[in-house]
């Protein structure tokens, strides 16, 4: 399954939108068609309010070299939260419960909540499919179909 032939709701996930703000990163370009998806008939493009927070400190920290300053980064989150067609989700207290449930069931620790959070909160907006780098996080979830767009 490629990008280019994608229909149907789908989730953006952090690292596809990190790159879309690194212009000097090989990735930038493909990652820049991905949130393009949006404006394409049949396809409802989301990313989560934990996604934008996420960014952050991934943009403000080591892995990105030089990082960005605290200014910068939060213009390139605002940016992102305001294109037009990317619907930006909320985090309510039942995704909370339902990631500690599939925590559990799955013997899920530590930071890798965070995946199920998302995971949480696809299952509970009958969201499909997620476009992210890290599919191993995402696969084996019931509902919930990762793919890498820069495959």
């Amino acid at each position: 399954m490629t990008v280019d032939a994608l229909t149907g709701r789908m989730l953006v996930d952090t690292n596809v939108l990190i790159y879309a703000t690194l212009a000097a990163d090989p990735r930038y370009a493909r990652a820049r068609e991905v949130l393009s998806l949006r404006q394409r008939p049949g396809v409802e493009l989301f990313i989560s309010v934990q996604n934008l927070a996420e960014m952050y400190p991934n943009l403000t920290g080591p892995k990105n070299q030089p990082p960005d300053n605290p200014a910068l980064a939060r213009e390139k989150i605002r940016a992102l939260s305001r294109l037009r067609g990317l619907h930006v989700l909320p985090l309510t207290l039942e995704s909370v419960h339902r990631a500690l449930d599939l925590c559990v069931a799955d013997s899920i620790t530590r930071q890798n909540y965070f995946d199920r959070q998302l995971a949480a909160l696809m299952l509970r907006e009958s969201i499909p499919l997620i476009l992210t780098e890290n599919t191993a996080d995402f696969s084996g979830i019931h509902g919930i179909t990762p793919l890498n767009p820069f495959a």
